[in-house]
């Protein structure tokens, strides 16, 4: 299952069934990301965590569940 939201000029898109909950993504962008009941990684509303902080955490997940890309205007 996946969860998607698009933040500011990104779309941010989580599989939750690669999440192998390494919580890199709640350190990194804590504001964006969070670990839930199930110890997989889900998305917060309202993120205030720069665009830069959300790619790092992508870049960072060692099950490359978490994929950004920019959303056309």
């Amino acid at each position: 299952m996946s969860v998607e939201q698009v933040i500011g000029a990104v779309r941010v898109r989580v599989d939750r069934m690669r999440c192998v909950c390494s919580e890199f993504c709640t350190y990194i962008a804590p504001n964006t990301f969070e670990t839930d009941g199930e110890g997989l990684v889900t998305l917060l509303a309202g993120s205030t965590d720069s665009e830069a902080a959300v790619r790092e955490a992508a870049r960072n997940c060692p099950a490359s569940a978490i994929t950004v890309e920019a959303v056309e205007p």
